[in-house]
């Protein structure tokens, strides 16, 4: 459409403010997403048994109630904050413009952020408040806005939400959407006379194809008498008799700069609509709802020991005061000493109950028998939390097909298979959030190579962005228990090293400069994934070279002498820390030789022959009566297949 027919369609959706058919269906899901996460209006959808519960009786439920969903809630949630941290995924954009790249590489780092801290804007943003809404709102739009910019100024994109309650209406032509109409709440200066009142009223946005129209309601009067001078893409409007200012900016983009924030289609509305990631779990809210509030007014009204005793009736303040069933017969008045109760009982631990003597001893009556303490049956009780327990696990089987994050991990990891039989589960659920994730990353970073000038005709540039096949969301214990089970079932030692390295993201995540690190000593550490029965027989073999025996049993040492000499190393190129390394290798070696101690052996001749034991030597030294191998180690006959260092005798 060009500009005439989108400011024409924009004074039509002001005129009937129509919205779309699902409209009254996605603000009500968005309501009730909010209130179960945020606890804020959940009382709205606790329901009321009409037949034994009074409304006084269901105002005081209300009251009692400590809704448990935001925390269910909440450990729905936690594992897409787990995948967005995932630091194997792979992103990367080129616009065949060095100086452009840069640009956008700035525009997405200042992506709603701020001018002291602005790094990591978009990916902050994507871990944070894109995942909230995906749970919180997921019929909702975000709309890339920016201001205008001088020529050598960088353009700052930032995010403006609008609700599934403020998106009135849109088009769609497949999955391309063709325009948005957004209606805001504002507030506005009225004047009436001398007064000025802040007034209700709306602001309407049609977001389209290169051009975005705005009606702002206004007062002239207020206007005038301020002296508002109108910018050239200004002018007044009226519409149904109302004022309007309007608005019209030009964004030079052939695309709508929005994109609604759900992925999970909704089947009622044959996938027009979505639902947030936990909709199949919403039964079981509402049930955890009522379960909830239930067994909070069984804990306040019965759940507790009920103290029975006996007591003396009340005699009065005084004698011209007594006491007839907590009322003075002389005025009518309550008792000033039991305050109408008619007994006289302690109300605090300076008290005491006195009796009167008896006369005979069958007239006493035992202390214990004057006061009892009685529980209440708790079986109701644990029923209720044991069935609040399985509503819990049976919202993460609703949503993971697992329960995995519901139940402590020795219930549940007891065998490699098992584990991996609930991480499908969960990677089946997260990867569709993935797949949006990357999409929503792409567009942003398109559009701010689009608002640096590049050009949109071009298809000459590479956009990617895209998850590894394992999110890795799996625990340290999780973990551990795979490593246990690999080795215990004599698995291949890549499997082993595999899992190490998943352990070492877990330990060090959120340390980069730790996992960076351990990723370099990793690439020069000899026995990766070996055990340690391994290691030992391959450094008895000839199989192993001199130096790789050295590396390995000096590692620490001479990573140690590497760091003190090279504190930048783990910057380095792998070509010039190989390089190193190698060098450092051979220093030690040389230093080894250098202080080996000559060995006297008795060959049972009464003569000791003298040798150096040389590094790697399996068999202690060369007698010179076998080969020598490339490792320097010496091939004896007879030699003790243990090759433990003892001559076999012969």
């Amino acid at each position: 459409m060009d500009l005439l027919e989108v400011v024409k369609q924009a004074k039509t959706l002001v005129n009937s403010k129509a919205k779309h058919a699902n409209y009254d269906r996605v603000v009500k899901q968005a309501k009730e997403y909010a209130a179960h996460i945020t606890g804020e209006g959940i009382d709205d959808y606790l329901k009321r048994y009409a037949i034994r519960e009074s409304k006084e009786m269901f105002k005081q439920r209300l009251q009692l109630t400590n809704s448990i969903n935001p925390a269910l809630a909440n450990s729905l949630m936690k594992p897409f904050y787990k995948v967005s941290r995932n630091n194997n995924i792979v992103k990367k954009f080129d616009f065949k413009d060095p100086k452009l790249n840069d640009k956008i590489n700035i525009m997405l780092n200042d992506f709603n952020g701020d001018s002291i801290d602005n790094t990591d804007g978009l990916e902050t943003w994507l871990k944070t408040r894109f995942i909230e809404l995906t749970f919180a709102d997921p019929n909702a739009f975000v709309v890339l806005e920016w201001d205008a910019a001088g020529l050598k100024e960088i353009i700052k994109p930032r995010p403006f939400e609008v609700s599934s309650e403020d998106a009135y209406n849109y088009d769609y032509k497949g999955a391309e959407l063709q325009w948005l109409f957004v209606a805001s709440k504002i507030k506005y200066n009225k004047k009436d006379g001398d007064k000025i009142t802040q007034t209700d009223g709306y602001k309407y946005t049609l977001y389209a194809k290169g051009f975005t129209v705005v009606h702002e309601q206004i007062d002239r009067a207020y206007l005038n008498s301020i002296g508002l001078a109108l910018a050239a893409n200004q002018t007044f409007e009226t519409i149904n008799n109302i004022d309007y200012l309007l608005s019209v900016y030009n964004t030079n983009l052939n695309y709508v700069p929005a994109f609604r924030v759900g992925y999970a289609r909704d089947i009622t509305t044959k996938g027009k609509t979505f639902v947030n990631p936990f909709n199949p779990a919403m039964p079981y809210f509402r049930k955890a709802l009522k379960v909830t509030s239930e067994l909070d007014i069984t804990m306040t009204a019965h759940a507790f020991p009920q103290k029975m005793q006996y007591v003396q009736k009340c005699q009065g303040a005084s004698p011209t005061e007594p006491c007839d069933n907590g009322k003075c017969p002389t005025t009518q008045d309550t008792c000033k000493a039991c305050h109408g109760s008619g007994f006289k009982t302690v109300t605090t631990a300076q008290e005491a109950i006195y009796l009167p003597m008896p006369e005979s001893k069958e007239d006493f009556l035992p202390l214990n028998d004057l006061l009892v303490y009685k529980n209440p049956p708790i079986d109701i009780v644990e029923f209720q939390k044991k069935y609040l327990q399985d509503l819990k696990q049976d919202t993460h089987l609703a949503v993971y097909n697992s329960n995995m994050f519901a139940v402590t991990e020795a219930q549940f990891a007891k065998t490699a298979t098992e584990i991996d039989s609930n991480m499908e589960g969960i990677y089946d659920a997260i990867e569709p959030f993935t797949e949006k994730y990357s999409k929503v990353w792409k567009l942003i970073a398109y559009t701010c190579a689009a608002l640096s000038g590049f050009g949109l005709e071009r298809n000459d540039f590479d956009l990617v962005h895209t998850f590894p096949a394992d999110p890795k969301l799996k625990t340290l214990g999780i973990l551990l228990n795979e490593l246990k089970s690999v080795n215990d079932s004599n698995a291949p030692s890549f499997t082993r090293d595999i899992i190490n390295n998943d352990i070492a993201e877990v330990v060090f995540n959120g340390d980069i400069e730790a996992l960076t690190k351990y990723r370099v000593r990793h690439n020069f550490y000899p026995f990766n994934g070996k055990s340690s029965d391994e290691i030992s027989m391959l450094l008895s073999t000839q199989y192993v070279s001199e130096l790789t025996k050295i590396l390995y049993s000096n590692f620490e040492a001479i990573f140690t002498e590497i760091e003190k000499a090279n504190p930048k190393f783990y910057e380095l190129k792998p070509a010039d820390q190989w390089k190193i390394v190698d060098e450092m290798v051979l220093k030690f070696k040389d230093e080894i030789l250098q202080t080996a101690e000559p060995i006297k052996i008795d060959f049972g001749t009464g003569q000791a022959a003298a040798a150096t034991a040389s590094p790697g030597d399996a068999s202690g030294a060369d007698t010179g009566t076998g080969s020598t191998d490339g490792a320097g180690q010496s091939a004896q006959p007879g030699a003790n297949p243990n090759n433990d260092g003892q001559q076999a005798t012969q």
